[in-house]
């Protein structure tokens, strides 16, 4: 009994440490409501411009175990989920597993194994320049090649649905020629989902989150600015044949990328 009761303090207290650490950001963004009872940040990726085929590509929050089906998609569940987080940011199996193909990509251990990096991030922008780095690419690229030939619809997300699901959003549309004005807008649009987000992160999250790298990101990372996001598409369009070759010199592949644009272009 007094273990179980030491089992039951340590996880309340870590509990108390996660809702301290959250504090400011709920007063900033005024989560003062229940959270909501289904997929606060979930569009699909046609809503962010003309000729995108829709029912194919979705991108959101993480779901969580009892949340109520979503009307704002045409079909649901997907057939093939991609989950960006690591392991301190869920528990257990996936709550959309059964009878769905699950693919975990960890972009953000990928691009830091050891953590020395995250202690050092600033701002999205130094974030997403992680991301973007040759030890994360691949994750990005591998991101494309499920969007492009497993069976659809495919849910790619992460914790709010706005960093490594906004990047690899950003990294589908700008493969498939969408202007960059909106790539920015699509990406921007999740800003203002982000009290839905923390009220939902607020109480879904594993009482091991503050031990995940994103614990140590700084406040920006929940707002969603247009400027961070432009960072990634400079160096994309800054690379030597652009964006598509800043993929295929990052794991990705012509066939790939034709089927990308034959699946989701209209």
């Amino acid at each position: 009994m007094v273990r179980a009761s030491r089992t039951t303090a340590s996880a309340v207290w870590m509990r108390v440490r996660h809702a301290l650490a959250w504090a400011p950001f709920v007063w900033k963004h005024r989560v003062m409501r229940p959270p909501l009872d289904r997929l606060a940040n979930l569009r699909d990726l046609a809503d962010a411009a003309p000729g995108v085929r829709s029912g194919i590509a979705y991108r959101s929050d993480a779901p969580i175990a009892g949340d109520a089906a979503p009307t704002t998609v045409a079909a649901w569940p997907p057939a093939t989920l991609v989950d960006l987080r690591g392991p301190g940011e869920k528990d257990g199996s996936h709550p959309l597993g059964e009878g769905v193909r699950v693919v975990e990509i960890d972009i953000l251990a990928a691009a830091d194994p050891t953590g020395a990096e995250m202690a050092r991030i600033r701002s999205l922008a130094d974030l997403y320049a992680l991301m973007i780095a040759p030890g994360a690419a691949p994750g990005l690229t591998q991101v494309v090649r499920e969007v492009a030939r497993e069976d659809a619809p495919v849910l790619f997300h992460c914790s709010a649905g706005k960093d490594r699901t906004g990047v690899s959003a950003a990294l589908i549309l700008s493969l498939l020629g969408v202007d960059r004005d909106l790539i920015v807008a699509d990406y921007h649009a999740t800003q203002g989902h982000m009290p839905d987000v923390i009220g939902r992160m607020l109480a879904g999250a594993p009482k091991h989150v503050g031990d995940t790298p994103l614990a140590s990101v700084p406040r920006e990372v929940l707002e969603a600015p247009a400027a961070a996001i432009e960072t990634v598409l400079d160096v994309w369009d800054a690379f030597d044949g652009g964006v598509e070759g800043w993929y295929l010199a990052h794991g990705g592949d012509a066939e790939t990328l034709a089927a990308l644009r034959g699946r989701l272009l209209t």
